[in-house]
């Protein structure tokens, strides 16, 4: 079934009041019926933990070659606390032994940790209903591993941004969104396997990074007094769960605002015709 014919389908919808009678009111629940039908929540807890299980520690075993300022800033950056403060042990990066040991631990741990690709990709799969990918298409698990990981850690360093003299804020957000849009459209790309138009997928990468910048400023606010008082009534294990609640946050915006590109698709005024294109393509699974 194409967009346009879904759009069709919503206009004439058995919903009642104000909700059947007009268009903005068809939007509206159309973007709700989309985030209960992907269960956002449940796709989000799956996500937030596939991220604290994958994408972290591809950040942190990288750091083994920078020795461990990349992740720290990253952790910092991100999560409010100082990895200071959980006293990691120094460890000796010019023996040999532990140079192997780094490169192996780091392929072990990015091999597995595809499996946050690979729950992403079913998250754009249920939204768009592409096909699932096979172990042909691993690479592309692989790719956007490595793609979100590292666009974690740039997202940090354009807070360097912030200090040129007067443009020095406007700047850093506006690296953020850049970097956010570029990778989350890219991930997009590689999960659905080609299958979105190109203004489906900037536009669903464009609201991710919107969203995720407002969370990132929310956090750099809250999140230094929530981590202190976790870690001062819990130790670690406060920290580890702050970190996890943060990244459900984060999810919540990644899942949140695919779904909701996709209901805006299927609308029937000038925005779902903007997105299914000149050519009103609309059902994507059709481009398999």
């Amino acid at each position: 079934m194409s967009l346009a014919q879904r759009a069709a389908e919503f206009r004439t919808a058995a919903v009642g009041g104000w909700l059947r009678d007009t268009r903005p009111g068809r939007t509206v629940a159309r973007v709700v019926h989309g985030l209960v039908e992907i269960q956002l929540v449940d796709r989000a807890l799956a996500l937030a933990a596939q991220m604290f299980t994958s994408v972290l520690p591809v950040i942190i075993a990288a750091s083994v070659f920078s020795g461990w300022h990349t992740g720290a800033e990253t952790i910092s950056d991100q999560f409010g606390f100082s990895t200071k403060t959980l006293a990691a042990p120094d460890a000796d990066t010019s023996d040999p032994s532990f140079a192997a040991f780094g490169v192996v631990g780091l392929l072990m741990v990015v091999l597995s940790g595809t499996s946050f690709a690979r729950a992403l990709g079913r998250v754009y799969g249920a939204v768009w209903q592409v096909p699932s990918m096979g172990p042909r298409d691993a690479w592309r698990w692989l790719a956007a591993l490595l793609a979100v990981a590292l666009s974690v850690g740039l997202v940090g360093q354009t807070r360097d941004l912030s200090h040129v003299h007067y443009v020095g804020f406007p700047l850093a957000v506006i690296g953020e969104l850049v970097v956010w849009t570029l990778v989350w459209t890219f991930a997009a790309f590689l999960l659905t396997k080609g299958a979105l138009t190109g203004r489906l997928l900037w536009v669903t990468g464009a609201l991710t990074a919107v969203g995720l910048t407002a969370v990132h400023a929310a956090g750099r606010v809250a999140l230094p007094r929530i981590t202190a008082n976790a870690q001062q009534h819990f130790g670690s294990l406060g920290l580890a769960f702050t970190s996890v609640s943060w990244l459900f946050v984060m999810s919540i915006v990644i899942v949140g605002a695919a779904a909701i590109v996709r209901a805006f698709a299927d609308d029937e005024m000038f925005i779902g015709r903007f997105l299914r294109g000149p050519d009103g393509v609309a059902d994507v699974s059709d481009r398999l």
